[in-house]
């Protein structure tokens, strides 16, 4: 297996250097775990590589783009651009959730432009396109068009805003841009059963933090699913309470991936001895003992990323937009009774400051290492059996490639 970066003369034929990458990253992900290395660094750096990702990939599978409780009232509305489509996740009242695009029927204008001033996330009881004045219901549906009346497509009822393929699974709003995707259900099977107890459906939004970020969409997946790195980045925040040395990561899913990160033994025994630790908001109602003994990682792949604790779920918003940038929103849910405790605005805001340092060193860890993966010095090293998740990830994306090809 060749290890070595791509080289200049590669890049004549575009075509060949992708093919090349990609046998690469299937000969990387058929190495056993204990002699798993890194992959190539075109994998996160080459423009080819992310075109090829969001047309075969990302547009093809269920992308998460919201949680229902940001959308709890008819009109409410979430807006957001995701590889390269401008898009509002609706309230439709009776018509249910929709992931409408944006784009006029008219001619092209977003019908909600941030450029305008229209805000990220509201309420409204319909969409009025800016330019001509079009209006559509909270379904889509054409309502009128100013002097056109009497034209037969506005008449027929012809006219609408696309309505993307769209479900709600355990709370979240996923979208499937391309339409053929496989039931939702069938896609991440065995993962209902490790999110069942967190009810997240009955959660609650509190914290949300935006985040523009200069790198690939994979570093980010890699470095939030594996537990090594709180030996380094996490040495004062994780390490101490979840020590690396203990975490370790179940048998591999088909399109989905868990990691657990166990209390320090000093913090299991006091959990075991009926003092909860960690504790800031209520607890979910429905969870076993087991479930105060340790945090929880889960990727549903390919971008849907939960940080679980026993009495909040961290959800991460994934927007990549180019072979090194994307967007990014942390958020924080918590059970809704939370909010009722006393002391629920400065735990809330002592916890929102924690959610933005430790993110804040992932984002600083990231940044690095797609400034590394673009130097002439890299070279994929080996990795740790902590780093099973990104092991587990490069099957991942073999799979895809074997079947796109």
């Amino acid at each position: 297996m060749t290890t070595s970066k791509l080289l200049a003369s590669d890049f004549d034929d575009p075509q060949a250097t992708l093919q090349s990458l990609h046998d690469r990253i299937c000969d990387t992900a058929q190495l056993p775990l204990n002699q798993a290395r890194a992959l190539p660094a075109a994998t996160y750096t080459d423009d080819a590589q992310f075109a090829w990702e969001r047309d075969a990939v990302l547009v093809r599978q269920w992308l998460c783009v919201a949680h229902i409780s940001q959308i709890n009232h008819t009109g409410d509305y979430v807006n957001l651009d995701l590889l390269g489509e401008r898009i509002s996740v609706v309230n439709a009242g009776t018509d249910g959730i929709r992931v409408l695009s944006r784009v006029c029927a008219h001619r092209g204008m977003d019908i909600m432009p941030p450029e305008f001033g229209h805000a990220a996330q509201g309420n409204c009881d319909n969409f009025r396109c800016p330019y001509h004045h079009w209006v559509y219901a909270l379904d889509g549906s054409l309502k009128g068009a100013p002097l056109m009346k009497d034209h037969p497509d506005v008449v027929g009822g012809h006219m609408s805003l696309h309505a993307f393929n769209s479900v709600v699974w355990q709370g979240f709003v996923f979208v499937n841009f391309s339409g053929d995707a496989e039931p939702i259900n069938t896609q991440f099977g065995g993962l209902e059963t490790h999110l069942a107890r967190w009810q997240m459906d009955e959660l609650v939004m509190v914290a949300d933090i935006a985040w523009d970020c200069p790198f690939n969409w994979k570093v980010l997946v890699e470095n939030f699913m594996e537990p090594y790195h709180h030996v380094g980045a996490h040495q004062s925040l994780f390490q101490p309470i979840l020590p690396a040395q203990g975490c370790w990561t179940d048998e591999e899913g088909a399109n989905f991936q868990v990691c657990h990160l166990p209390l320090s033994k000093a913090l299991q025994q006091k959990v075991k001895a009926g003092e909860p630790q960690l504790i800031s908001f209520k607890p979910m109602p429905a969870l076993i003992e087991e479930d105060f003994l340790e945090w929880t990682v889960y990727l549903a792949a390919p971008t849907m990323l939960l940080f679980v604790a026993p009495d909040r779920v961290y959800w991460y918003r994934l927007q990549p937009e180019a072979a090194g940038r994307m967007q990014l929103r942390t958020t924080l849910l918590v059970h809704p009774d939370s909010i009722q405790a006393y002391d629920y605005v400065q735990t809330l805001e002592a916890e929102t400051e924690l959610m933005r340092k430790f993110h804040l060193e992932d984002m600083e860890m990231c940044g690095a290492v797609q400034s590394g993966l673009s130097s002439a010095a890299y070279s994929p090293g080996p990795l740790s059996a902590l780093e099973e998740p990104v092991w587990l990830f490069q099957r991942y994306l073999a799979r895809q490639i074997q079947l796109r090809a």
